[in-house]
């Protein structure tokens, strides 16, 4: 009886030593692996912050398991490449396996030195994956960029269009001083930073075809078009500021002038520039503040693509205020208002001047139009504009305007603003006032209302 026992656990072992061996001779396959790209590649990437994470896919088409005998990341602690395969970061990874008919994520981020240079670089590097004897090679991309870092700093003088500018925290043009920004320019502002003009003034001196662009640090293409990224421009008590030839997008406040200017000279004039994507509002002037706005596009805005607030004067010409954007909007693209209220105490301010020439206001709503007043009866003109609104306004404060027909915008998804035929806006602006060249320095012979002429 002891014989077939230890006859029986001796069977058992050798029979579970031969399972052993054959599982070792069989678990591991000695096919193919694949990657879900060859390259990485990452967008422009500024040096000294770090890029979003970018991530890949290692695939084992086979039935059994594959052991990878390493993984490297070529350029070692060198590198400004950062790798993590399934969760565990390193610059070399041993016996990594992967199921049968399964796969692993890998993950890499990339932040860069300052190099010195004006121009953009690009950054190269590879993984090294070896499994089997077999050896692949996933390469690593990316173009750098090095910049000028504004780090709640206070700023004067000339910026220079050789490599873009940074923004952290906000930069500011402070009391008496003046800042002139060349053509060019390209300003990036990192989460929540702003542009601040306190007490001093700002020009803007974008060109055709060379604007100055003011946008959020996020360079990867899904962030191209998502509102509220920084804050945005802000005067405040400013002097005389000019801003012309521009691209202000992706932020929470395009233009806030805060400020209550002088009897004679505007705050802010703003010519030929495009306002776009903001989560709050396009143009915000707020108690007193006095703009001038030509040739300018104002598109998508959270609240409102101008809300006028609280008084002050208004000289609009040639615009194109627009509102298509996906939110959940449900207020009037365009808002003049010359109260505001506080403590549950209404408060006036006049609006000493409101013209409004030549202009579209148009969006997605039945009702893109609101002028809400109290107290003394206040001066306005909207002459040879194109409005929507489920009630036409008559009387002395409309000339010549035109009303809720389609304006047959290109493509208002896509920020263009030019418009095909037929078009209410064709022709129909008053020559008379209308300004000689649009938007993209287009001459104006029968004018169109809006930014855009009509080109064939």
């Amino acid at each position: 009886m002891k014989w077939f026992v230890r006859l029986s656990v001796f069977t058992l072992i050798t029979a579970l030593v031969a399972l052993s061996s054959c599982k070792k001779d069989n678990i591991f396959t000695s096919g193919e692996f694949t990657f879900s790209t060859d390259t990485l590649l990452f967008d422009t990437v500024f040096t000294t912050i770090g890029s979003t994470t970018r991530s890949f896919k290692i695939y084992n088409g086979n039935n059994n398991t594959l052991k990878f005998d390493e993984i490297r990341l070529m350029g070692g602690q060198s590198s400004p490449f950062r790798m993590n395969i399934d969760g565990e970061p390193g610059i070399v990874l041993k016996d990594v396996l992967i199921g049968g008919k399964d796969s692993l994520f890998g993950f890499i981020d990339v932040t860069l030195n300052v190099n010195g240079g004006n121009y953009p670089m690009v950054y190269l590097d590879s993984i090294k994956f070896e499994a089997n004897g077999k050896t692949k090679y996933l390469i690593l991309a990316v173009w750098g960029q090095d910049v000028y870092i504004h780090n709640k700093d206070i700023t004067e003088g000339i910026w220079p269009n050789d490599k873009p500018h940074l923004v952290f925290g906000y930069t500011a043009v402070d009391s008496s001083k003046s800042l002139t920004i060349q053509a060019g320019t390209q300003v990036y502002f990192h989460k929540n930073a702003s542009f601040l003009v306190y007490k001093g003034s700002l020009d803007v001196q974008g060109q055709p075809g060379n604007e100055v662009v003011f946008q959020g640090d996020r360079l990867e293409n899904f962030y191209k078009d998502i509102p509220g990224q920084w804050y945005g421009i802000r005067f405040i008590e400013a002097k005389p500021s000019t801003i012309e030839h521009a691209v202000i997008k992706n932020g929470q406040i395009g233009l806030q002038i805060d400020s209550t200017g002088t009897a004679t000279d505007y705050t802010l004039s703003v010519r030929s520039s495009q306002i776009y994507n903001q989560s709050f509002f396009g143009v915000y002037p707020v108690a007193g503040a006095r703009i001038l706005m030509e040739n300018s596009l104002v598109n998508n805005a959270g609240i409102a693509s101008a809300y006028l607030f609280a008084g002050g004067a208004y000289n609009f010409n040639n615009c194109t205020f627009a509102n298509y954007n996906a939110l959940n909007r449900n207020t009037p693209l365009f808002i003049m208002q010359n109260y505001f209220q506080s403590q549950g105490i209404t408060y006036t301010r006049p609006i000493t001047e409101a013209i409004f020439r030549n202009s579209v206001f148009y969006g997605s709503l039945n009702d893109e139009f609101l002028i809400q007043l109290q107290g003394i009866p206040e001066n306005y003109l909207f002459d040879h504009c194109h409005i929507r609104h489920s009630t036409i306004q008559t009387g002395p404060n409309f000339i010549n305007c035109s009303w809720n027909t389609n304006p047959n915008f290109e493509d208002t998804q896509k920020n263009d603003f030019r418009f095909k035929l037929p078009s209410p806006l064709h022709n129909a602006a008053n020559p008379g006032t209308a300004l000689p060249t649009d938007i993209l320095n287009n001459p104006r012979f029968t004018p169109d209302i809006g930014a855009y002429e009509f080109v064939d």
